[in-house]
């Protein structure tokens, strides 16, 4: 009776599980450990749909039964002696109950679903617990619940790649953010990103008109023009004046930020940045951080190809807007003063040029780092080429030496050592050791919140023609006649 099928009727398991469940236990089958003993016990309990019950489990025999009563089906597992290995004694191969007739298993439980999903996990840590569960259901028909595959993936993702603890030890010690843009980018100036604070605006005033003239505000070249959009805000709320204490304006308007901004006003770069943390965030931190390695790596070798494939002067976006500027600077009248210095005529306004000291009267082409319309005017009657006149940053050679660094290739994991760790002397000098945060999670499922830069709500500028003065449409569009 002992060495019988353990062949049933059970239309709830697909006949390759059933298959490989009854070819699994036989007198004399040896195990490496107890554990791995109760694991495969476990394994054919849900395959073959049957209630487990542990009579004896200790360091020398492990025993269990069926716990349908008076079911024959029984297994007496010994240690081998002196050897760690575990051998089945004696086995009542045969059920005569009918099983479990539904979906539910107790032997399923978070180490088991751990075990099942963990190589599926190794491919796709994105690997959702809803698909888990609704994967288990289908393989091996059984339903775990939301939480505990939930629970199942993490403990898999921990004996994948260890725990958060192990993970932030691996990291070496640096000082904050502020410390680290002060240590490398010592002359550089802090501005705000105007996502947020428009955002803020927004929702304190809940004003459109109020939010118009802020944008207006902010783009403003001169200090005039800036002071009269205050004057009319203020006319509006005068809840505007301890906002702009709260928020100074050398931090976000054009016409008093203390360096050059280049056109950049928000963050958009960091979305990029975001969304591979988001890609990567159930990864333990070391994991999270190979990642966005992975992902720089490939982003830096995509834009040194498309750094070798440019054969202008200026990269595509700054290309596109000196060719509108000269397009604009067809409308002016030139008069030449010096060697240098110009004075550029237009219906509107008068403005001086000094392409020697690369500043126009507008001030657009101190602030954005790109000669203006007026600029271009200057120069092309002089000969020159405006495209010459850009930052270096706008340039191609910059934009080629921008991804020309090597972000170096890491090897396994199983040779790095902690920081401090063969260094002679015994250890090498570490700033801070790191520790996971102390968070406590919340209850429920985790919300992921995917931020995205063209969900600003941000008016349209509007254009205005400097010769017709009408909106809607640029000098260069203009329809009426010369």
């Amino acid at each position: 009776m002992a060495e019988q099928s353990l062949e049933r009727s059970l239309p709830l398991v697909p006949d390759s599980s059933y298959n490989w469940a009854a070819q699994s236990l036989a007198i004399g089958q040896e195990f490496p450990d107890v554990e791995t003993c109760r694991r495969t016990l476990k394994d054919i309990a849900i395959a073959l749909h049957f209630d487990l019950r542990i009579v004896k489990s200790d360091r020398s025999r492990f025993i269990a039964k069926c716990s349908k009563e008076g079911c024959p089906w029984r297994v007496h597992v010994a240690k081998c002696p002196g050897v760690p290995t575990f051998s089945i004694r004696t086995l009542q191969g045969e059920h005569t109950c009918e099983g479990v007739r539904n979906l539910h298993h107790q032997q399923a439980s978070v180490g088991w679903v751990a075990r099942s999903v963990e190589a599926r996990i190794r491919d796709n840590p994105q690997y959702k617990p809803k698909e888990i569960l609704q994967d288990i259901r289908d393989q091996h028909g059984v339903a775990v619940s939301y939480m505990q595959a939930w629970r199942g993936k993490e403990r898999s993702m921990a004996a994948l790649h260890g725990t958060f603890e192990e993970g932030y030890r691996l990291l070496p010690g640096q000082g904050g953010m502020v410390e680290a843009v002060e240590t490398h980018f010592p002359n550089a100036f802090h501005g705000f990103c105007l996502r947020h604070v428009s955002e803020n605006f927004r929702d304190t005033f809940k004003n459109s008109k109020l939010v118009n003239i802020f944008w207006n505000a902010v783009y403003a070249l001169t200090a005039a023009e800036f002071e009269s959009k205050i004057s009319e805000m203020v006319e509006i709320s005068q809840d505007v004046i301890p906002w702009f204490q709260q928020y100074p304006p050398r931090l976000w308007a054009v016409t008093y930020f203390e360096g050059v901004r280049y056109g950049h006003f928000t963050l958009a770069v960091t979305e990029l940045l975001y969304n591979w943390v988001l890609e990567g965030h159930e990864l333990p931190i070391v994991q999270m951080m190979e990642h966005i390695r992975h992902q720089l790596t490939a982003w830096f070798n995509e834009r040194r190809n498309v750094g070798m494939s440019l054969s202008s002067v200026l990269v595509p976006s700054a290309e596109k807007r000196i060719l509108e500027a000269i397009s604009d600077a067809r409308c002016y009248q030139v008069l030449r003063a010096n060697e240098v210095e110009f004075e550029i005529v237009s219906t509107e306004r008068t403005n001086i040029v000094d392409i020697r000291s690369r500043v126009c009267s507008c001030r657009r082409w101190q602030l954005y780092g790109m000669p203006c319309a007026h600029a271009a005017a200057a120069l092309i009657s002089c000969g020159q080429n405006a495209h010459l006149f850009a930052e270096h940053c706008f340039t191609v050679d910059s934009y080629r030496e921008t991804y020309s660094q090597m972000i170096y290739p890491i090897p396994e994991k199983i040779t790095w050592k902690e920081p401090g760790e063969g260094a002679e002397g015994g250890g090498a000098k570490v700033d801070t050791s790191i520790r996971p945060p102390k968070t406590r999670r919340p209850p429920g499922r985790p919300k992921k919140k995917v931020l995205r830069v063209e969900s600003l709500k941000r008016p349209k500028r509007v254009v205005q023609c400097g010769r017709c003065h009408m909106l809607g449409h640029s000098q260069k569009k203009c329809t009426l006649p010369i």
